[in-house]
């Protein structure tokens, strides 16, 4: 596994990504293990389809990992009551108001779509939304993902996770990729699978916020980590658009299992040590 390079700023550990100043890593040891511990953490990217795939698999190792392993037993009260509550919310928001309204413009029109319009609104603001209004409560599942896999987790580490302002700026980025969807999503044969693959990379983006938060990274830092790795986190959003489809899943452990997708993924991920590597 390759050393982080040496730089006054920040050392980062290659393995758990928090700061190392001398090896071996107080945290992890230098040794990670993938979820269900079948193996060891291999970082660094490989080829952009294999990472696409390593990303999907994440999310259905994340769902089995919540579900079976011990390190998750109960952590997940909280997490699933914001989940289901949040849900639960956004549904009745978009029962009364949001497809009333929808359909209202498409029959003032003569024009079939309104269903298409509600699938792109969701999957550019769903996430967003989702971690903006539970995302506090997901910090155990965090922590008991780098538990499952580090052996250990930091007590206090240099975040405890986004900023309400940062969430709020991803927010305002969905909301402006939901307006290119909904022109692009009415394009017949093309406009869908568009939507489908931009969703997921705004997914991702607010999914992987977290690991990389709370390790002390900026939001521009975040945002440079994700454009240096883009497949693996990519295939973790497409992963989690076909799981928010998931019934029951959906309403009860979405975030959850993003949670532990994200985490996953960040540890597979190779780390920058050196300026703007924190924050």
């Amino acid at each position: 596994m390759k050393e982080p390079t040496t730089d006054d700023a920040i050392i980062t550990c290659p393995t758990c990504g928090f700061a190392r100043p001398a090896p071996p890593c107080s945290v992890c040891a230098d040794e990670g293990a993938t979820l269900g511990r079948r193996g060891r953490v291999v970082t660094g990217p490989r080829n952009p389809l294999a990472d696409l795939l390593r990303g999907l698999d994440d999310v259905r190792r994340a769902a089995l990992a919540l579900l079976f392993e011990r390190d998750f037993v109960g952590r997940l009260r909280v997490p699933v009551l914001a989940n289901m509550a949040v849900m639960a919310g956004l549904g009745l928001f978009g029962w009364l108001w949001l497809t009333p309204a929808v359909e209202a413009h498409f029959e003032s029109r003569g024009e079939p779509g309104a269903h298409l319009w509600l699938l792109a609104i969701w999957l550019g603001c769903g996430p967003s939304l989702l971690d903006l209004l539970a995302g506090w409560a997901m910090g155990p599942i965090r922590r008991a993902t780098e538990q499952h896999m580090l052996g250990a987790t930091p007590v206090h580490p240099p975040r405890l996770g986004p900023r309400l302002i940062e969430r709020v700026q991803l927010l305002m980025l969905a909301a402006g990729a939901v307006v290119l969807m909904l022109g692009a999503v009415l394009i017949p044969w093309v406009g869908l699978p568009f939507c489908f693959a931009l969703g997921a990379a705004v997914g991702a983006v607010v999914y992987m916020q977290p690991p990389l938060a709370v390790r002390g990274h900026a939001l521009g830092a975040r945002l440079a980590a994700l454009r240096r790795e883009p497949w693996r986190a990519l295939g973790a959003g497409l992963g989690l658009q076909l799981a928010a489809g998931v019934p029951f899943l959906n309403v009860l452990a979405l975030l959850p299992v993003a949670t532990v997708t994200a985490t996953s993924t960040y540890l597979h991920m190779s780390k920058r040590s050196g300026p703007g590597a924190g924050a």
